[in-house]
């Protein structure tokens, strides 16, 4: 007896594995209600640049990273939670936020978010805390490892000028399944962002500053977030939004040759 082909040609792929049952579908993604809490602070210029992708440049001396914490009550990717690492970068003179850790919850905001844009998510715990005065938010990994906390006491009204939306640059790479060849992928994406502020009912936009920091609570030689130190908090807000996740565009693709030996972390020593 003859075999059966095989029928599935790529224009029948869904927009996601597996391609006949896919998770979820092409961008636009809409987020609604969503509360985003962010610290910013100087760290080490030495220590950013090092991983800083080439083709951006700091936007800043000492560089300005950030720590912001996300809680999605509603999205078309689901209901999840997110702790971003990023630093203030430039691209071609324009400032974009460059991301360069990521820890999620929910396993369609991993993947939508890893594999059409390159977001370096993780799974993780990330917990927020609402209590007396003060919105708190802290990322966990595994369980019970605290990578870093954020406190803030919402203060001062902000307007919805006062709330930049740079765009998002992460750098996307897919590696090869065949041993020493160069990733299949390697380049730059750029999304655009436009955080909406919600407005109340009294007109005024539901978004505060106030005094806050960001603090790494113990080093992880797997997820050294540590390794960009908070030299002087430059700020802390918290707010309400809607967004839209539009598809994004390469700006960069890297030339990479065959692939070297893996190159070793450095030794993280606790408590030296």
């Amino acid at each position: 007896m003859r075999g059966v082909p095989g029928r599935l040609n790529p224009n029948r792929f869904g927009f996601a594995m597996p391609v006949t049952d896919p998770p979820f579908d092409h961008p636009p993604y809409y987020y609604r209600g969503i509360e985003v809490m962010g610290f910013a602070y100087q760290t080490d210029d030495d220590a950013a640049a090092e991983i800083v992708p080439e083709g951006l440049t700091l936007a800043d001396s000492p560089a300005i990273a950030q720590v912001i914490f996300t809680n999605f009550h509603f999205s078309t990717l689901g209901a999840y939670t997110e702790a971003i690492l990023g630093l203030n970068c430039l691209w071609e003179g324009q400032p974009v936020t460059y991301c360069s850790n990521l820890l999620v919850t929910n396993e369609i905001g991993l993947i939508g978010g890893r594999e059409p844009y390159g977001f370096p998510k993780l799974f993780g715990d990330v917990v927020w805390v609402k209590e007396h005065e003060i919105i708190s938010a802290y990322a966990e990994r595994p369980k019970g490892k605290r990578i870093c906390t954020g406190v803030l006491r919402p203060r001062d009204i902000l307007r919805a000028e006062d709330v930049p939306s740079p765009p998002l640059v992460t750098l996307k790479v897919i590696p090869s399944p065949e041993e020493g060849a160069p990733p299949e992928v390697c380049e730059l994406v750029l999304t655009p962002l436009k955080f909406e502020l919600i407005v109340g009912s009294d007109g005024r936009g539901e978004a505060f500053s106030g005094p806050g920091n960001v603090t790494f609570d113990s080093p992880s030689a797997v997820d050294p977030w540590h390794r960009l130190p908070v030299r002087r908090m430059v700020g802390a807000a918290w707010g309400r939004y809607n967004f839209v996740l539009p598809y994004g565009r390469i700006i960069k693709r890297y030339e990479v040759g065959r692939m070297a030996e893996p190159v070793e972390r450095e030794a993280v020593l606790v408590g030296a």
